[in-house]
């Protein structure tokens, strides 16, 4: 979960954006990471997202309720906030309604990026962003719109299954165990659904190890912060930057 690339100053940390409400502790090694660093980089600017969760024209916003069945689109419908940037709920991009869905049902508080980020103001360590919102949105995009349909299908059948998703990833997580949570995810309801993975990690993975590279030779020990789900499994960010990478061992 906290490895480095071998022979250089770059070291890759698999987060959790998000940790259960019950859960709070951040684990040594997340503060250890931040130490070492003189240079954070994190996956993209979080907060600017929210603009392109809305389709941009009227007919884009007319995409989401004609995918999902009566029932599915009812019940979801039901319990979406009234106010704010999400709603209403016919307005958003279907890839949208299916990130943000799975959250209204789960207990949480905020991961390890925020933390991270909040100490780099505060001491004035720099960061910087892998990708642009508009990446990210554009990634999104590709996600078979029958695929979303299926995901919140299921979803709306087992309100559970995200905060117990959560909950199992983020006990793995603490401990270190990446078998265990990609494992978590092959048995995930959404990531066996075709194309989401894709979207969501795969071809992410690939355009990040293309601007990790121009990294590799830098001199300033430079920690890379990404969801630990991105350095497990076919396709993980690792197998991407065709590096060989060494645990990092309590204090080192």
């Amino acid at each position: 979960m906290y490895l480095q690339l071998t022979g250089t100053q770059l070291r890759l940390l698999g987060s959790m954006h998000l940790f259960p409400a019950t859960s709070r502790r951040t684990p040594p090694w997340i503060a250890e990471a931040y130490d070492w660093a003189e240079t954070l980089v994190f996956e993209s600017d979080a907060p600017t997202i929210l603009p392109f969760l809305k389709a941009a024209t009227q007919a884009g916003a007319d995409r989401l309720r004609p995918l999902l069945v009566d029932d599915t689109w009812q019940r979801l419908n039901a319990v979406w906030p009234t106010e704010g940037p999400l709603a209403p709920l016919a307005e958003l991009r279907p890839w949208a309604a299916m990130i943000v869905a799975p959250t209204l049902f789960q207990q949480v508080v905020e991961g390890v990026e925020p933390r991270l980020l909040r100490s780099a103001l505060t001491q004035g360590k720099p960061y910087r962003y892998l990708e642009t919102s508009q990446e990210v949105a554009t990634s999104l995009d590709s996600i078979p719109l029958d695929a979303i349909a299926a995901a919140l299908d299921l979803l709306m059948a087992d309100l559970t299954e995200p905060q117990r998703t959560l909950e199992r990833m983020h006990a793995a997580w603490i401990n270190g165990d990446l078998p265990a949570v990609q494992q978590i995810a092959v048995e995930s309801p959404m990531f066996n659904l075709p194309g989401i993975r894709e979207a969501i990690l795969d071809a992410r993975n690939r355009a990040w190890a293309a601007h990790l590279t121009a990294l590799i030779e830098r001199p300033e020990r430079t920690l890379v912060v990404v969801g630990a789900l991105h350095l497990c499994g076919p396709g993980n960010l690792i197998e991407c930057l065709a590096r060989p990478v060494d645990p990092v061992l309590d204090g080192a």
